[in-house]
């Protein structure tokens, strides 16, 4: 019996678990399945090095101080590194080859900051065709007595100092090319240097349409990037659309016409035609003979042109003040009875070739005088041919400048 006892005993201990036991708080949950461990994803066991930084973008053509100089070499270092300037639409600091004693080469610095400022955001926001391909040129020096106009007569060298020096030259470059607005190709250029120690230094630097960039009398103001953006923006804004208007007179408007006079006359002058000269501004006289290209039938010339009237008129011996002056030219067109009907308009995205572009400088804002006229040429890069000076330029390089534009519809013949 004894030995029974012991054997039920045992089988309590180690028997099997009943088929449906109660669990309690000393008994653990049954283990789960047994899963597959884990294998780590391959890492590089190279060290990961850093990606470059992006390399600042530069905010100014570096322009390296010349050692020794000459009044000719202050010249040709002046232009180059202003083309510089140009083509990077980058400010370039210029001040140790100009004289910042005197105030119109530190407006000469302002206003072509505001150029290149201009440049760069006008090609970032894709406004319109900026030039950055760079073309050949030559410095041509010519003697004081060939000057053809009075220039010198109103500057007194003893204000420069007792080595002052004067140059005058002609800039040429590639036919038909546009170039940096201050090159002022195929018209006079007049400087004066000044020398102390050995350094040559620009102190004044005067060419046709010069006085309306950088002239003494009215500085150039430094503008912000927004500010340009802001009047950017505006310039450039989508306006309503230009409707044509239909021509109300016999003689109707060939821009085509326009545009191939202006290619042909604007580096070299129409000799059929009085030349009011640079010093006064050709401007207008020429903006007016391609004008009356655009209205003339074949084979009419200058002498028998019969279009022309006693209020618009120009010929090899003299002309009008309305024809060879902007604001004469203006006043005229916008009088009820003129023999010119144009249509004036703002948005310059309505630009078309044959066009007449006016501008006016910022330092006359608040008279809204505009002083300058030009015609389209190329509506689609938007290039401009003018007088004084003799050349074509972009719409994109008018710098510190707003604009108008007029287009000549018929003409009572």
């Amino acid at each position: 019996m004894k030995i029974l006892a012991v054997l039920l005993i045992v089988l309590a201990l180690f028997g099997c678990a009943p088929a449906n036991p109660t669990l309690s708080d000393n008994v653990s949950d049954p283990a789960s399945e047994v899963q597959e461990p884990e294998v780590p994803e391959e890492t590089n066991t190279k060290e990961q090095k850093p990606e470059p930084e992006p390399e600042p973008k530069p905010t100014e053509v570096k322009f390296t101080p010349p050692v020794n100089s000459s009044p000719k070499a202050a010249v040709m270092r002046y232009f180059s590194a202003l083309y510089d300037s140009y083509i990077a639409m980058l400010p370039v600091d210029i001040s140790p080859i100009i004289d910042l004693d005197y105030e119109m080469m530190q407006n000469v610095l302002n206003w072509n900051d505001l150029l290149a400022m201009r440049r760069r955001l006008i090609a970032e926001n894709g406004y319109c065709y900026v030039e950055t391909e760079r073309f050949d040129y030559e410095i041509e020096y010519i003697k004081q007595r060939d000057l053809d106009d009075e220039r010198m007569y109103y500057v007194d060298l003893s204000d420069y100092g007792k080595n002052a020096t004067v140059l005058h030259f002609v800039i040429k470059g590639e036919e038909g090319k546009a170039y940096p607005p201050i090159f002022a190709l195929n018209s006079q250029h007049s400087v004066i240097v000044t020398e102390e120690d050995g350094q040559y230094k620009i102190a004044y630097h005067y060419f046709p349409g010069s006085e309306g960039k950088f002239q003494n009398d009215l500085p150039v103001e430094p503008m912000t990037e927004e500010e340009i953006s802001a009047l950017l923006a505006e310039e450039f804004a989508a306006g309503e659309g230009f409707e044509p208007e239909e021509p109300k007179y016999d003689r109707v408007y060939d821009a085509e016409a326009a545009v191939a006079y202006a290619l042909e006359y604007c580096e070299e002058r129409n000799t059929d035609f009085y030349f009011v000269g640079d010093w006064y501004g050709n401007c207008m006289n020429f903006t007016s003979q391609c004008v009356w290209a655009g209205f003339k039938t074949d084979g009419e010339t200058p002498k028998n042109y019969e279009g022309m009237n006693y209020e618009w008129y120009c010929g090899k011996g003299g002309g009008t003040l309305i024809w060879t002056s902007v604001s004469r030219f203006w006043n005229w067109i916008q009088e009820e009875k003129s023999e010119m009907q144009t249509a004036v308009f703002y948005n310059v995205e309505q630009v078309k070739a044959g066009d007449i572009v006016n501008i006016g400088s910022y330092a006359c804002l608040q008279e809204e005088k505009y002083t300058h006229a030009l015609v389209v040429v190329d509506e689609e890069r938007l290039i401009l041919a003018q007088n004084s000076p003799a050349n074509f330029i972009y719409y994109s390089d008018l710098a510190n400048n707003y604009s108008r534009f007029i287009r000549p519809v018929s003409l009572n013949a």
